[in-house]
């Protein structure tokens, strides 16, 4: 934005364009390595000293090598973990292993000084709040919360950290890359069940909002940013929103959350060179052999232990602990006791009832949540 004489322009400085590249697969590997290994170096001048976040997955342990082998000082990493989950672990499509294992791994091959964080339930709960402070606005409550106490942690030894987000938007790493079932949805392919969204708002508010035509003209603006040639190619759509909507909703997440902490984030993955570079790439390089971010893996094959370069994506870490489901839900009941509360004036109070009710997965929850996430939903109202 320039403000001059009175008068306001605003012009995005920066976007991707196409343009044309005929890397093989084999010059396109080393093309990557170079960029990330770039980056991450890039990210790792400061005036203080710098970890990093390390969840033993394919992102997280890429940056942790390359900031281990470009610096002289054992490496200090942290992840993070919830009481009990080790006893409540169970294995989902999308969250198929605990981080433990992984992490050890790694922080012995590049003798890292790890420091596990637990966080308990009565925390993420007592978070919530402080957390909606952080954000300034509803947003993705226990992975906020969550964050928010980690980043506190952090903060005691530590004022930057580098962490992995970003990779899986630019990759092809998420589910709608590669499954059809998600792949053919229209509009953004991670949102799941409009009507049944619209369903919770209370009867006056329904007739004046439609969250389908809300969504439809969000996609359709995002995807008339892009050059005419772009816009019939599926590929091209699904990186482009995932870039303008998907990752920024994480970053917007992550930097509230770290920066309420007083501290900073930095993501390497999001780097403008490299972004640049996989724009222009067939999709093809990125997903082959039925593997999600197979350029990556390839990129850095010899650079991690094997385990951890194949080993499957898994989302941020959440609590698999029920007693987070009881007690956000008590709070819930608590709060619909006041029927002054002005939760009756935006929501039909029948089925967010129904909600707490029901013990089946709803189609609420988000592609990669379980049926013992109805809580999360549950932390939305309270």
């Amino acid at each position: 934005m320039t403000i001059k004489e009175g008068k306001i322009e605003i012009k995005r400085y920066w976007n991707v364009k196409t343009k044309e590249c005929n890397d093989t697969f084999d010059e396109a590997k080393e093309k990557v390595r170079e960029l990330l290994t770039d980056s991450v170096k890039r990210q790792m001048i400061s005036d203080v000293k710098i970890a990093t976040l390390l969840s033993g997955g394919l992102d997280s342990s890429l940056i942790t090598a390359i900031v281990s082998k470009n610096q002289e000082d054992n490496l200090t990493t942290y992840s993070i973990d919830y009481e009990g989950n080790d006893k409540y672990f169970k294995k989902t499509d999308f969250t198929v292993s605990l981080d433990e294992h992984y992490i050890d791994v790694m922080s012995k091959t590049f003798d890292t000084v790890h420091k596990y964080k637990t966080i308990t339930e009565d925390d993420l709960i007592k978070y919530l709040k402080e957390s909606l402070y952080a954000r300034d606005y509803p947003g993705m409550t226990d992975i906020e919360s969550s964050l928010l106490w980690f980043s506190k942690e952090i903060a005691k030894d530590y004022k930057v950290i580098l962490s992995g987000e970003c990779a899986d938007e630019f990759f092809g790493g998420y589910p709608w890359f590669y499954r059809k079932e998600l792949n053919d949805r229209e509009l953004f392919p991670w949102i799941n069940n409009l009507e049944y969204r619209q369903s919770l708002l209370n009867e006056d508010l329904q007739k004046e909002i439609n969250l389908k035509e809300i969504v439809e003209e969000e996609y359709i603006n995002a995807i008339n940013e892009l050059p005419e040639e772009d816009r019939n190619k599926k590929d091209k759509r699904l990186f482009y929103i995932n870039m303008t909507h998907f990752m920024q909703c994480l970053l917007d997440r992550k930097d509230r959350m770290t920066m309420y902490a007083t501290l900073e984030a930095r993501v390497p993955f999001a780097d403008t060179k490299l972004v640049e570079y996989l724009w222009n790439l067939p999709f093809e390089y990125k997903y082959q052999n039925n593997t999600e971010k197979y350029l990556l893996r390839e990129a850095f094959k010899g650079v991690i232990p094997d385990e951890v370069l194949n080993r499957k994506k898994n989302p941020y870490p959440k609590t698999h602990n029920p007693k987070f489901k009881e007690e956000v839900s008590k709070l819930l009941r608590k709060r619909l006791e006041n029927k002054e509360s002005k939760m009756y004036k935006i929501f039909n109070i029948s089925e967010i009832n129904k909600l707490l009710d029901e013990n089946d997965e709803n189609d609420i929850l988000p592609w990669y949540r379980s049926a013992n996430d109805k809580a999360t939903a549950n932390c939305l109202f309270i």
